[in-house]
C-alpha cells in the first residue's frame, strides 16, 4: 500500500472569522495539520480544538490538526506570513521525502476533491507547484503543465489564492515582496524548479478578490511591481 503524503494548509487571515470558519470547513477534510497565521485581528482568532471529521482524506474517521499563530505586523508582509507556515511545514516533514504545503486565502473556498486533485497532477507530472486552473480553461480531469520557457503571464501563474507546493522542493515566498506579486515570483520558481500545472474541474472561489488591496496596500502593491522588475528583469504579466 503506497504511503499517504502528508498535508500542511498555511492560512493567513485578518478580520475575517466567518469566512475562516468557512474554509477551515471547506479544507479540513483535505489535510492533516492547518497553521493559521492571525494578521492582527481584532478580536483575535482563538484557539482552535483538533477538529474531527467523520470522512476524510483517506475516506475514514479522520482529524485535522489545527494551529494558530499570532502576528501583529500591519501592514502585513503577506509573503513573510506564507514562509511562517512553509517553514512550519518543512520543520514539521523535515525527515519525510515527500510532502504538500498549500497555500490559502482566508476567503477561499476550494471544493471537495481540490486537493486530491491539483496534487495528483502536481506529483503525476513532476510540477513543483499546482493549483486550480484560475479561467476555467480546462475541462475536469484535464491538467496543463507550464515550464520554464513558458510565457510570463497571467495565464501560467499559480491561482494565488489557493495552491499548492511540493514541500520537499524547498521553495519559499520571497519577503521582499510584501504584498502583490510574491505569488507571480513563487510561480516563476516553481517552473524552474519542475513546472507549474493546472488542473480543470476544481475551481476556488476567491470571494473578495483584491478588495484588501486599498489606501496604503494598494501603494505597496505599486511598489512590488517595481520589485519583481528589479528581481527578475521582466514585467510580472
Amino acid at each position: 500500500m503506497k504511503e499517504v503524503i502528508p498535508r500542511l494548509a498555511v492560512v493567513p487571515t485578518h478580520n475575517r472569522p466567518q469566512e475562516l470558519q468557512r474554509l477551515i470547513a471547506a479544507i479540513a477534510p483535505q489535510c492533516d495539520y492547518m497553521i493559521i497565521i492571525d494578521n492582527a485581528s481584532n478580536p483575535p482568532v482563538p484557539r482552535f480544538e483538533v477538529e474531527d471529521w467523520p470522512i476524510g482524506r483517506t475516506g475514514l474517521s479522520h482529524s485535522c490538526w489545527i494551529r494558530v499563530v499570532h502576528d501583529g505586523e500591519q501592514p502585513p508582509n503577506l509573503s513573510r506570513l506564507w514562509n511562517v507556515g512553509i517553514d512550519f511545514a518543512t520543520y514539521l516533514h523535515s525527515h519525510t521525502p515527500e510532502f504538500d504545503v498549500a497555500v490559502l486565502n482566508d476567503d477561499a473556498v476550494p471544493p471537495p476533491g481540490w486537493w486530491d486533485a491539483v496534487s495528483g497532477a502536481m506529483r503525476a507530472t513532476g510540477a513543483a507547484a499546482g493549483s486550480a486552473d484560475p479561467f476555467g480553461h480546462l475541462p475536469a480531469g484535464a491538467s496543463r503543465l507550464w515550464g520554464p520557457h513558458a510565457p510570463l503571464a497571467v495565464t501560467t501563474r499559480l491561482t494565488g489564492w489557493a495552491f499548492i507546493l511540493r514541500g520537499e522542493v524547498g521553495l519559499r515566498a520571497d519577503e521582499r515582496l510584501r504584498w502583490w506579486y510574491g505569488d507571480d515570483l513563487l510561480s516563476l520558481r516553481a517552473r524552474e524548479a519542475g513546472g507549474v500545472v493546472h488542473v480543470g474541474g476544481v475551481p476556488v472561489e476567491n470571494t473578495y478578490a483584491d478588495q484588501s488591496t486599498l489606501g496604503a496596500l494598494a501603494e505597496q502593491a505599486g511598489r512590488d511591481r517595481a520589485t519583481f522588475v528589479e528581481i527578475t528583469g521582466r514585467q510580472p504579466w
